[in-house]
């Protein structure tokens, strides 16, 4: 089964999120508003935030 879902850990304030790997929309944080996720047409780019764990 595919990895759809990613818990992200902010770069700025270092608050945890969960979103989905081929996001369509851009994700910020809910804490600082910082960006976390650009969509990119597959896959989203992950700019502010660094992966710690793939979830199902």
């Amino acid at each position: 089964m595919a990895k759809n879902f990613l818990k992200v850990i902010c770069k700025d304030c270092g608050s945890e999120a969960t979103v989905f790997s081929r996001a369509t929309t851009v994700i910020s944080c809910g804490v600082c508003g910082a960006t976390l996720s650009i969509p990119s047409g597959g896959k989203a780019n992950l700019v502010g935030c660094t992966v710690s764990e793939a979830l199902e």
